[in-house]
């Protein structure tokens, strides 16, 4: 045991001292509804991010971090104060996060540091009194604004930039030309997609609009090292939540809840690892809060992940929680993801009008009028077989039920009413899809009007 500690000890010295030096600088990039599998550090060949991939190279990229939730303004609220969607006081899409909350830009403020959001907002008005400046987007990229707010901070102060891109949020067509730069005709399309003329093209646009956050990503890059800088910059890259192809976006599965994370820091951070710990959107803040020397905040589920980033061998954490909650339906799921299994519970006990998941569905999969799904994905990485009436699952299955009740009582909550076997209606922007493949014209303007 004492050389055990000994090793932990000698592990985080330079850590500490680091803290102790000096503070760094802070860049977090925050893509909108990317993938994690839509990033070329995570094994695609077609998508065209040079500048993120540089990144990882340089850092360590997490394979296994996971979001507290797959829906836009949620997601976000929860990176930035370490708390679970409920628990945020916005759990659900467009809820404004009350400025009573205790969050990581406010903690640095006050510590000294200049903070700014710059691109996409989506956490409404009382939420901006914790930076120094909010400034929201003009354009369509949402990334115009990130070089000129990096020049006129004040210099005399270690600074935190929140740059959250409008890339890749669908619509792609009044973005883009015509002619697309990615070929619609060798994107790589989810077996949930049909693939067809629209498709192929709403992904290539998908793939543009990636590839355009990767530019904006790499021109403040080379500002920062022009500014001699980035050596002092912790870097970031991450997104919100899942795309939206696939039947990804919104649910609770890998390709909903996974994201691209990255770091960057080479004083402290180890080049070309690929950390395969699980990782939860929580622990953001308190590794942000460890490394510039101050405490975590108490009653808060994340943990610092400094440990893991200096050595990728380290454990961090044995699963990880998220939660669906409305995003124009009244959904109500809850999941526990450990490194092999995945326990989902939807306490509505109702399934979405989806042809992607009504395979899912399982009125056997019934339990006290809830309907659970349980994974292994070791054998099923896809999740498609529910094992959860599998005897040989039943003591996992338990103790995935007693964590999420566990966490649940910690936090009150209150199901919509259920809703047994019934349809919900599909999320909007599946019916905008499905629609706008039928209604598609050349006439964009009628197109965007109808769509």
């Amino acid at each position: 045991m004492k050389r055990c500690l000994l090793w932990l000890v000698c592990a985080l010295l330079p850590l500490c001292a680091w803290a102790a030096d000096t503070q760094p600088n802070i860049v977090v990039f925050l893509l909108d509804d990317v993938g994690q599998r839509d990033v070329g550090a995570f094994g695609n060949s077609v998508v065209r991010t040079p500048n993120i991939d540089q990144l990882a190279r340089e850092g360590t990229r997490f394979t296994n971090a996971f979001l507290t939730t797959s829906s836009c303004s949620p997601s976000r609220a929860s990176l930035l104060t370490g708390l679970y969607p409920t628990a945020t006081g916005a759990p659900k899409l467009h809820d404004p996060l009350p400025a009573s909350v205790t969050s990581l830009p406010q903690l640095l403020r006050k510590a000294g540091y200049y903070t700014a959001s710059v691109g996409k907002w989506h956490l409404g008005e009382p939420f901006k009194t914790h930076f120094d400046r909010v400034v929201e987007p003009h354009e369509e990229s949402g990334a115009a604004d990130w070089l000129p707010e990096l020049a006129r901070r004040p210099k005399n102060k270690p600074f935190f930039f929140w740059l959250a891109s409008k890339d890749a949020h669908a619509p792609y067509e009044a973005w883009h030309p015509p002619l697309l730069h990615h070929n619609p005709q060798t994107v790589p399309l989810s077996k949930r997609d049909d693939d067809n003329a629209f498709m192929r093209e709403e992904m290539a646009g998908y793939y543009d609009e990636i590839a355009r956050a990767d530019r904006h990503i790499g021109l403040v890059i080379a500002a920062l090292r022009e500014e001699s800088v980035l050596e002092n910059t912790l870097v970031i890259v991450l997104s919100d939540n899942g795309s939206q192809f696939g039947g990804a976006k919104t649910t609770l599965y890998d390709d909903g809840i996974k994201t691209p994370l990255m770091m960057r820091f080479p004083r402290l951070i180890p080049a070309h690892i690929a950390n395969q710990q699980l990782v939860s959107a929580v622990d953001l803040m308190p590794t942000l809060l460890a490394l510039v020397g101050l405490p975590a905040v108490p009653n808060t589920p994340g943990v610092s992940l400094l440990p893991t980033l200096h050595n990728s061998a380290v454990p961090v954490r044995d699963y990880i929680y998220a939660e669906r909650n409305q995003h124009g339906a009244p959904l109500f799921e809850r999941a526990v993801r450990t490194k092999n299994m995945l326990y989902k519970h939807n306490y509505q006990g109702a399934r979405l009008c989806d042809p992607y998941w009504d395979a899912v569905w399982d009125p056997d999969a019934l339990h006290g009028g809830v309907h659970e799904e349980f994974y292994d994905l070791t054998a099923d990485p896809q999740a498609e077989k529910n094992l959860r009436l599998h005897e040989q699952y039943q003591v996992p299955l338990a103790a995935a039920r007693n964590i999420m009740n566990s966490i649940m009582a910690q936090t009150p909550q209150t199901p919509p009413p259920l809703i047994l076997e019934a349809c919900l209606p599909r999320p909007w922007f599946e019916r905008v899809r499905f629609a706008c493949s039928e209604q598609r014209t050349n006439n964009q303007a009628h197109y965007l009007a109808g769509c």
